[in-house]
């Protein structure tokens, strides 16, 4: 057997193949056409192995069947179809989507957290409140410090998508703190936003949204991090917080 690409043979198993049968779609590329028999005899396996392999490839698109007389030819895509051959599937993951994040969302899926950090770390928040929110979130925020951690031109791409959208907003701020003055963060009805203040003495580090069964939070620049959190409970639990904390707030 040829010396095989340890480039392409990583790619191929980071895409998903299992390295044996990435090894067979490559060796099947090098011959351009054999039988089972050749590709067994080539990389020294069992033909069993070899055709429960090819039958795997097979379902995966990576290789074709061609009967010539009383025998079976596999032929393997081409390498210009490997681009439309993913692009096909990145397709069918975006249509699926909604179905995994129904699955992700739903009551009885287990608590889990994810961290994201770095320069869009807030951004990943922003994209899963879009993705689950139905009707309205709710949120903590020291928008003087959130201001920091996110793009104001993004930002604004972002409220206008929420609007546009009908996602209500209601947030929980403190009086007093310095506010940029944005009117995508401070006018309320063109933006679907009630505001309410809490007393002065009380002092924010982080945002914290409370959206369908997931919460979300966005660290200062000091930390530099921001959490998605899903656990029904524990979402269930901050909103009855938030709605307590709301009544007692103070109005403009």
């Amino acid at each position: 057997m040829k010396i095989l690409n340890a480039n392409l043979l990583s790619w191929l198993i980071d895409s998903g193949l299992q390295e044996q049968r990435a090894k067979l779609y490559l060796v099947a590329l090098q011959r351009g056409r054999a039988t089972a028999s050749e590709l067994a005899k080539e990389m020294k396996m069992n033909r069993t192995a070899v055709y429960d392999n090819l039958r795997a490839l097979e379902v995966k698109g990576f290789v074709s069947v061609i009967g010539e007389g009383r025998r079976k030819v596999y032929v393997p895509l081409h390498p210009s179809n490997l681009q439309r051959h993913f692009e096909a599937k990145q397709k069918q993951l975006k249509e699926l989507l909604p179905d995994f994040l129904s699955i992700y969302a739903s009551e009885n899926a287990a608590a889990m957290v994810q961290m994201f950090e770095g320069k869009y770390a807030a951004r990943e928040v922003y994209e899963d409140m879009l993705r689950v929110t139905k009707k309205e979130y709710v949120y903590f925020s020291p928008p003087q410090l959130t201001h920091l951690m996110v793009d104001e031109a993004e930002m604004k791409r972002w409220i206008a998508r929420r609007v546009k959208k009908g996602i209500q907003s209601r947030s929980l701020r403190v009086r007093g703190k310095d506010v940029p003055k944005i009117k995508e963060y401070n006018e309320t009805e063109p933006y679907l936003r009630e505001i309410r203040y809490l007393p002065m003495y009380v002092d924010l580090k982080a945002t914290i949204y409370i959206y369908e069964n997931n919460i979300g939070v966005i660290s200062t620049t000091h930390e530099g991090h921001a959490f998605i959190i899903h656990s029904p409970d524990m979402a269930y639990s901050m909103r009855q917080l938030f709605e307590f904390l709301w009544s007692v707030g103070m109005e403009e």
